[in-house]
């Protein structure tokens, strides 16, 4: 919830009830049917004014979002949800109107004048649908990216989960060389035929099948929406993944420890406290320079600016290509144990010791090799981005929100910027510090 009082304002017979002012965005005036929203919160307490406000501005970012990929179903969803005798009688208004506006509409003598408007006939058609009166007509299908949006409505998906089932869903569709396609259409051929491209690609069978499980899952959902009985393109493919497959495993304190004891530089050192306070990657650890560690002039708090690395800036500008992902950035509070080391680094302005990552990466390596210890044996799965999975843990931990943890370690969400008031829609520094400062001291 943000706390500024951003398209707030008391209104009332008395000044004393909190209202919602905000102006419609054109992509949706056709849903909301008028130019602004002002609606009473019914409350004088700013805190639950302020929840309103947030859940109206939510709504119509997703409105905002749907709309992108066709009016009809949003239309189809706002009616479907009125009492049944309401509607009709939205209907026949809605009728009236046409009449009203179109008196010759249907005459031998119409001649030229014109018809109601594509629109006008879609908002009549999502009527109509949702009364039962007809079937849905196929030039409104429903179609993959529609339908995605509309599970996000109904599961409670993590961000990264949408996030993965976003990607997969572009995967696809840039391969059926469309930006949205109609779900019932999707025939095994094309799923087959996306698995062959995605081998040919060098994509592991791993990749491939969380491709298309995510795929499966939107694919299921259409299903149970439209109540078809085809079986799903997406199923049974038979996409093996080796059993031998590695995966990174959390560190244990004491094991990471042993391996900051061996490193000799205070800026090697530093790359792993680094990546402990922050959750930071490799590359994104590497990309912190002096200038990026500076104190917010607004709360007084020092704060890191990190920039993602190559992949996850790629991954944004394949998601969104309005991302300027040269200059994206998320900013995060430091943790109290971070600091020091941090304001050292930034007052000698030397930058890290060694040059390119992969130089690092195998630095790292070798330190970790060097430790040797018969009855606790180093795990072999233990790397640098293991540590990145120890930051996920430690703020599950300490109990700390999946909105707030998930955005300070940079699980990425589509966004021209991703500085952290944005970021993280709004948590305060402040807010943020008490989150990163509960993770363990290393």
């Amino acid at each position: 919830m943000t706390n500024n009082n951003e398209y707030l304002s008391l209104k009332g017979k008395n000044k004393d009830i909190w209202f919602v002012k905000k102006r419609v965005p054109k992509s949706i005036m056709f849903l909301v049917e008028k130019k602004f929203i002002n609606k009473s919160t019914g409350t004088s307490d700013i805190v639950e004014a302020r929840k309103v406000r947030d859940e109206i501005l939510s709504q119509l970012k997703t409105w905002e979002e749907e709309a992108k990929f066709g009016k009809f179903d949003i239309l189809l969803n706002k009616y479907s949800m009125m009492p049944s005798d309401e509607l009709v009688h939205f209907k026949n208004n809605y009728l009236q109107r046409l009449y009203d506006k179109y008196p010759w509409a249907g005459h031998r003598e119409q001649g030229s004048l014109p018809n109601p408007t594509e629109d006008e006939f879609e908002k009549l058609t999502a009527m109509q649908v949702a009364l039962g009166e007809i079937s849905r007509p196929q030039a409104y299908e429903m179609k993959l990216v529609t339908v995605m949006l509309r599970n996000f409505k109904y599961k409670n998906y993590s961000k990264s989960t949408e996030l993965n089932h976003k990607r997969s869903v572009k995967l696809f569709c840039d391969f059926m060389n469309t930006n949205n396609i109609v779900v019932c259409k999707i025939k095994r051929v094309h799923a087959l035929e996306f698995k062959k491209y995605l081998e040919s690609s060098n994509v592991s069978n791993g990749t491939i099948q969380r491709y298309f499980a995510d795929l499966s899952v939107i694919w299921n959902f259409w299903r149970y929406e439209s109540e078809e009985n085809k079986p799903n393109p997406f199923e049974k493919h038979g996409i093996k993944v080796k059993a031998t497959r590695k995966s990174y495993e959390p560190w244990h304190i004491d094991d990471l420890r042993k391996v900051i004891a061996s490193m000799k530089d205070d800026r090697d050192k530093l790359m792993v406290y680094l990546a402990w306070y922050t959750g930071s990657r490799l590359g994104e650890c590497f990309s912190v320079r002096p200038e990026d560690i500076y104190k917010d002039e607004e709360s007084g708090i020092w704060v890191i600016s990190i920039k993602p690395d190559r992949t996850e800036s790629e991954y944004i500008s394949k998601l969104d290509s309005s991302a300027k992902t040269d200059n994206a950035r998320r900013v995060v509070p430091i943790h109290n144990e971070l600091l020091k080391p941090l304001q050292k680094f930034k007052i000698e302005g030397k930058g890290w010791k060694r040059k390119l990552p992969n130089s690092y990466s195998n630095y790292f390596g070798r330190q970790k090799r060097l430790i040797k210890d018969p009855v606790n044996e180093m795990s072999k799965q233990y790397s640098f981005h293991s540590i990145r999975h120890n930051v996920a843990t430690n703020f599950q931990r300490a109990k700390v929100e999946e909105s707030i943890s998930a955005r300070l370690v940079g699980h990425s969400t589509v966004g021209a910027t991703m500085t952290y008031g944005y970021y993280s829609e709004g948590v305060e520094f402040k807010e943020a510090l008490e989150a990163v400062n509960k993770l363990p001291v290393l």
